[in-house]
């Protein structure tokens, strides 16, 4: 983290408060803002975000976490990401995530978090961004063609997917792509692909009955061990343990 200069000291020490500029999302309304402490607990967040949750405005949001907000097997993941963002020290850019509002509905959404520093440089917490690609003019302004490649993937992830495919939806040779998707969403495409089978796969996991080898074909892997062993990497289990911890808990009543 840069020092401030005396100027940007100046003007910090005399802000009155720091959720003055979370006010600022409250002008784009498909922009979701928020700020949280070490311990994961809201502290602002935008209109947007107190939307999506089913609230009229931010004060039943602030000292609770997605714990309170989410079903367990979603909040446990965006807190184990907010820590980790938090321990590293840099910003994470552009995760995918599924992401429940207050009716359960599930979304996609693109997901960038940063750490925020005290006046000792130690970290006191992170503030977030969150984009739907769905319904967000924001999103196409700033990804432009890489829409088609998400919207692409999330649509058709049950499908063998090429990487070349994607290249060809936005004009681009093979290293081109994969450059500058790696840049925008730290990840490569083919991560990005097996994210969104994996996010599809937990969430059949918790829903259904269904056996592991059957949900692994339907979510475009080539068998069940394909699966098992890229959802030990992400999830740090394998599928029926995931299922047995989350199976039947329910989303908690919202305000």
């Amino acid at each position: 983290m840069e020092p401030f200069t005396p100027l940007q000291r100046e003007f910090w020490d005399n802000l009155a408060a720091a959720s003055q500029f979370v006010r600022l999302f409250d002008h784009l309304p498909d922009v979701y803002c928020y700020v949280k402490n070490t311990h994961s607990q809201f502290i602002a967040v935008n209109r947007a975000i107190a939307i999506l949750h089913g609230l009229r405005d931010e004060a039943p949001m602030i000292g609770k976490s997605d714990l309170d907000f989410h079903p367990r097997r979603f909040a446990e993941q965006y807190i184990a990401e907010d820590q980790r963002v938090m321990a590293g020290g840099k910003p994470v850019p552009n995760q995918v995530w599924l992401v429940t509002d207050y009716r359960g509905e599930l979304r996609w959404y693109l997901s960038t978090k940063a750490p925020l520093f005290g006046r000792d440089g130690e970290v006191i917490g992170l503030a977030g961004v969150m984009r739907s690609f769905e319904n967000s003019d924001s999103f196409q302004q700033a990804y432009g063609g890489f829409k088609k490649v998400l919207a692409h993937v999330i649509r058709d992830y049950r499908e063998p997917i090429r990487v070349e495919e994607l290249a060809r939806l936005v004009h681009l040779s093979l290293s081109q792509f994969e450059r500058r998707f790696k840049a925008v969403f730290q990840m490569t495409p083919q991560q990005y692909i097996v994210r969104v089978r994996l996010n599809a796969a937990a969430h059949t996991l918790c829903q259904t009955d269904r056996p592991v080898g059957e949900i692994a074909l339907d979510c475009g892997f080539y068998d069940q061990s394909h699966l098992t062993r890229n959802f030990r990497r992400v999830y740090g289990e394998p599928p029926l343990a995931y299922r047995r911890r989350y199976r039947r808990q329910n989303a908690p009543e919202y305000g």
